[in-house]
């Protein structure tokens, strides 16, 4: 009777440490609303023996979840998952996903959460990632070797950089306050023309800085002026420098810190226009310049604050940062 008792016991332990933990509630109850006739798990029903758990051997028949608005705020229990392919997922209060483990994604859409840490490391059959909306302050897809699309706009990052994705190609990148830097020198065409998933990167007040592959400096300045970005932005092909090495080290503007006035010799490799743009990137005076030592610009009229001073003639842009006292 004993060996009986214990044989049941190691069944029902051995049963029960099979089922996986699901700690939020609503995120549970959606997966025992899987079934043939909806496409929750594509069709699929989760819990097949109807006993109210999900075990790991039932969630490897699930290849594609659609995560309805639900408040659903922790999607612990998906890591065993492990065949999924596809994954939508929109309007949820969810802060913080690891999808490492869910090494077969192809495509992922978490748009319109609160995500503030996404974590997609080694995901290398993973192509596609829309994650707008969110609050997320950077997004690692350097190990992503096969990630060919990103939707990512209305985020926090201050830095976006696709150098490592030999295949990337599109990017939907708006209405991000802190982003500066851009980065899309990965050897391979970008596609600058819009699609569903490529558009232009406006309402980006502090993108300053674009790197590309050298043969993209044409197409990159063109798609930009398409899309009406005036404010000054730096292209250029060399990834490794930093935001500070745009400030001129050659031309030298005097006095600056300024209350108005601000000289500087423009008589070696003189500069043909002068465009001063504010901290949103808003262009407020343009001047001709000539080719003289003792050339000027006039500030006096606007505010205190930094302001970011473009000269250009047909050989390159220089950008000079200028304080207003």
């Amino acid at each position: 009777m004993k060996k009986i008792y214990s044989l049941i016991f190691f069944i029902i332990y051995y049963a029960n440490g099979q089922i996986i933990n699901i700690p939020d509630p609503n995120f549970k109850a959606l997966l025992l609303q899987a079934d043939v006739d909806n496409d929750i798990a594509g069709f699929v029903k989760i819990d097949i023996n109807n006993n109210g758990e999900i075990e790991q051997s039932e969630a490897l028949s699930v290849y594609y979840f659609i995560i309805q608005p639900g408040n659903i705020s922790d999607l612990t229990g998906i890591e065993y998952f492990t065949n999924l392919q596809d994954i939508y997922c929109a309007g949820n209060p969810i802060t913080t996903l690891n999808l490492s483990n869910l090494t077969q994604l192809i495509t992922i859409s978490f748009g319109a959460n609160q995500l503030t840490n996404l974590n997609l490391t080694g995901l290398t059959n993973l192509e596609f990632i829309l994650c707008g909306g969110n609050q997320l302050t950077e997004l690692d897809v350097s190990t992503l070797t096969a990630l060919k699309i990103v939707i990512c706009g209305q985020n926090m990052f201050t830095e976006l950089d696709f150098s490592n994705n030999p295949v990337f190609s599109q990017l939907r990148a708006d209405e991000c306050p802190n982003l500066t830097t851009i980065k899309i020198n990965n050897n391979y065409p970008q596609n600058f023309t819009p699609t569903p998933y490529n558009g232009c990167w406006s309402g980006n007040p502090n993108l300053v800085n674009i790197c590309v592959d050298a043969n993209e400096v044409t197409p990159i300045q063109t798609f930009l002026n398409d899309c009406n970005i005036i404010q000054p932005i730096n292209i250029y092909t060399d990834c490794a420098l930093s935001n500070d090495d745009f400030v001129s080290n050659t031309l030298r503007l005097a006095p600056n810190p300024t209350e108005g006035n601000i000289f500087f010799d423009n008589s070696i490799n003189p500069f043909n226009m002068a465009s001063v743009y504010n901290y949103l990137g808003q262009e407020i005076l343009r001047k001709k310049l000539t080719p003289i030592y003792n050339e000027q610009l006039n500030l006096s009229l606007f505010d205190k604050g930094i302001y970011i001073v473009k000269f250009s003639n047909e050989k390159e842009n220089t950008f000079v940062k200028v304080i207003k006292n």
